[in-house]
């Protein structure tokens, strides 16, 4: 019996020790520099990170949260975003498929 708990511990380190999420869901600020004074609204604002695959085999980076938030931030010169969240997209077609990490808020100059 012990046996049986310590093989399913080891199972579950061993497949979830070095997991990372990229997902962020209705965090109220992310800041992009020290200064987080009342800014100007540039209303919703929205940035991307994807990567391609080839007959299943990756093209690129991996899709991440640094990416998508410092897209954002470069299309809209941004300080700050408010109610951030992200979500999963792309699309499969035959032999090409696009893997996608978008951040969503509403973006502060």
């Amino acid at each position: 019996m012990s046996r049986k708990i310590a093989f399913a511990a080891l199972l579950l380190v061993g497949t979830g020790g070095c997991t990372s999420y990229q997902y962020a869901k209705n965090l109220k600020m992310v800041s992009f520099d020290n200064n987080v004074t009342t800014g100007r609204s540039v209303g919703p604002v929205r940035g991307e990170s994807c990567q391609a695959a080839v007959m299943g085999y990756p093209i690129g980076e991996s899709a991440s949260l640094d990416a998508a938030m410092a897209n954002a931030r470069a299309k809209n010169q941004l300080r700050y975003l408010n109610n951030v969240s992200t979500e999963d997209g792309g699309f499969d077609a035959y032999f090409y498929s696009k893997r996608c990490l978008t951040v969503k808020g509403t973006g502060y100059q």
